[in-house]
């Protein structure tokens, strides 16, 4: 792997031609997301746009005017304000800045290729397979974090193929950055750390790579500890509870779902690698391909991706946590490389013929099966939910905010992003994503009465009785049948706006 000792830009190497066929992809998710439905932004993106929105105007991590750890990336937050600041919008801000980085990704994941020699034509169909996959073309230019993650696991994989195992390798303080993007990469660093010692990688370079980490971290936590009390995210203790080592069968087989929909030309294309050479291997010149082909990911380096992927993934299941598809879209690049490893060295295995099947085979997969999740699955139900969701909460903060007679506006629900970005109102968060002090109450109802917001929007799944007080009056100002209500629920339910009076 010496060729990675070397310097290259993203597109040298190239001719011209190349080159803008390259560039034409790396824009090709982004084009597909903006035709298709450029309006949808998940909740979580309003909670970024309201954090963004505090930080701008306080100089600290605030929503609806609550300095609180209500954010698993605050890295992106920071980078999102001072473009925020030029734009005077954050929500278009933060939907460039994703798009910037979706491109980014596309152009690093060529410049992987290249750098490992991978035959052009082949590069193109893995790229492809990238710039098409239904996950990633869905967060594209959400405004959320998704890209960014993806780009700094490439940056990861880079210095990591380097085999430049010195001080000098910033690849601790690389992974230290990514965390502030995405917390899995604590698991990827431990993970790391844990492999390099058994490994036994120079002790020079694991200080290092452990140092750089730690101070990138420590000096979000000492941070973090100041001025929220805690290194712990609210979106943590409110999403995971303590529900370790207690698996849910129907969480498990939605993590597997998502799993195996992120990559489904690899994993279909590594299936017919292994039926052809149990079909063909008579006729094959190796007397064991099966071993040629673990020989291939023989490598510490590839051993050390396949951790990283089964960890997460082993992590979450135990946890019993459900992996949404943008969390999972940080490994999608890594199994795209291990697929390129693996068909680049097919041509000692099989003859040209049975290589061009495979590779033809890959080819239609990408085109097809990705093609037919996109839209058939991710364009109507992105389109649902801005229709549903994202309209209804609209809605909703505008009732909220032009309503003349309340001058102290406060409102408490669980999906905070929208109504905490456009209401002006107080958000007093039921799930408690971006308010602690949720967790010191057992229940809505004692959180309510704790708290006694003026407006409240329940679920149809949530028994008012159980929220509301019995000794307090109240109205419906908005109620409404919401089609494409959650991003993983296409379900529609009933939301409900209420007025207290207490």
């Amino acid at each position: 792997m010496d060729k990675l000792n070397k310097t290259s830009t993203l597109l040298s190497g190239l001719n011209k031609f190349d080159s803008v066929i390259i560039l034409l992809l790396s824009v090709l998710p982004v084009s597909i997301a903006y035709l298709f439905f450029p309006d949808f932004m998940g909740d979580d993106t309003f909670i970024h746009v309201g954090f963004i929105k505090g930080l701008i105007e306080t100089g600290r991590f605030t929503f609806t005017g609550t300095e609180t750890y209500g954010t698993t990336s605050p890295l992106w937050v920071i980078l999102n304000a001072p473009l925020s600041l030029l734009t005077k919008n954050p929500e278009l801000s933060i939907r460039i800045l994703s798009g910037i980085f979706s491109v980014t990704t596309i152009l690093l994941m060529s410049y992987v290729l290249k750098i490992m020699k991978i035959n052009f034509s082949l590069r193109i169909f893995l790229i492809l397979s990238l710039a098409l996959n239904p996950f990633f073309i869905k967060w594209s230019i959400s405004g959320m974090e998704a890209s960014a993650v993806m780009s700094s696991s490439i940056i990861c994989l880079v210095l990591l193929l380097q085999k430049k195992y010195e001080p000098s390798n910033i690849l601790g303080f690389v992974m230290g950055l990514s965390f502030l993007l995405r917390p899995e990469f604590l698991g990827v660093f431990a993970v790391s750390l844990v492999f390099f010692l058994a490994v036994k990688k120079k002790l020079s370079f694991i200080l290092s790579f452990a140092l750089q980490f730690l101070v990138v971290i420590t000096s979000w936590f000492i941070y973090a500890w100041t001025h929220f009390g805690t290194i712990i995210p609210n979106t943590f203790r409110a999403k995971a509870k303590d529900n370790f080592l207690s698996v849910d069968v129907d969480k498990l087989i939605r993590n597997i779902k998502v799993l195996l929909a992120g990559n489904i030309p690899e994993f279909l294309s590594a299936a017919i690698v292994v039926v052809m050479i149990l079909f063909f291997k008579r006729k094959l010149n190796l007397k064991n391909p099966f071993q040629k082909i673990l020989n291939l990911f023989n490598q510490q380096e590839y051993i050390l991706l396949t951790l990283w992927i089964s960890g997460f993934y082993f992590f979450y299941i135990l946890k019993n946590v459900t992996i949404l598809s943008r969390y999972s879209l940080m490994f999608v690049p890594i199994i795209i490389f291990l697929t390129a490893i693996l068909l680049n060295n097919l041509k000692t295995i099989f003859n040209q013929l049975q290589y061009n099947l495979v590779t033809s085979f890959y080819l239609t997969s990408i085109l097809l099966i990705n093609n037919f999740i996109t839209f058939n699955t991710i364009v109507p139900s992105s389109n649902n939910f801005v229709s549903g969701f994202q309209k209804t909460f609209i809605e909703i903060s505008e009732i909220i905010k032009n309503d003349s007679t309340i001058q102290r506006k406060t409102v408490a629900l669980t999906d905070v992003g929208i109504v905490g970005t456009y209401s002006t109102a107080k958000v007093f968060d039921l799930a408690g994503l971006v308010d602690k002090e949720r967790f010191n109450y057992k229940s809505y109802h004692d959180y309510v009465i704790a708290k006694k917001p003026i407006y409240l929007v329940l679920r149809e799944e949530a028994d008012k009785s159980e929220v509301i007080p019995e000794n307090i009056s109240h109205k419906i100002l908005y109620k409404k049948k919401v089609p494409g209500f959650g991003i993983n629920t296409p379900e529609p339910r009933t939301v409900t706006l209420y007025e207290l009076f207490w």
